[in-house]
């Protein structure tokens, strides 16, 4: 019994550095300053453009670029026609 209860806690342990390491809590954390817009990638579009369209004031085209690139686990900039996109809108966004 008492093996089997430290291999629970064990696992309990693990889920729990699992959960920090990853960031899953900030992601659930919801704290309203940040939110995604969902598009779809057109001919002839590029991150930079969407820079252009969705960045918040103060916020670089570069910096939007990474944010972006990050959001969507992708490798380069480049994106292509009919992709499917989540862009980081913060708050406030002129759009």
């Amino acid at each position: 019994m008492l093996l089997i209860a430290t291999a629970f806690l064990l696992g309990l342990a693990v889920a729990a550095a699992a959960l920090l390491v990853f960031g899953i809590p900030a992601a659930l954390a919801g704290d309203g300053e940040s939110d995604a817009v969902t598009v779809t990638v057109q001919d002839g579009d590029t991150l930079w453009g969407y820079a252009e369209d969705y960045a918040p004031e103060g916020m670089s085209a570069q910096e939007f670029v990474v944010e972006a690139r990050a959001l969507n686990q992708l490798p380069t900039g480049r994106v292509s026609a009919g992709q499917e996109l989540e862009l980081p809108v913060l708050e406030g966004a002129s759009r």
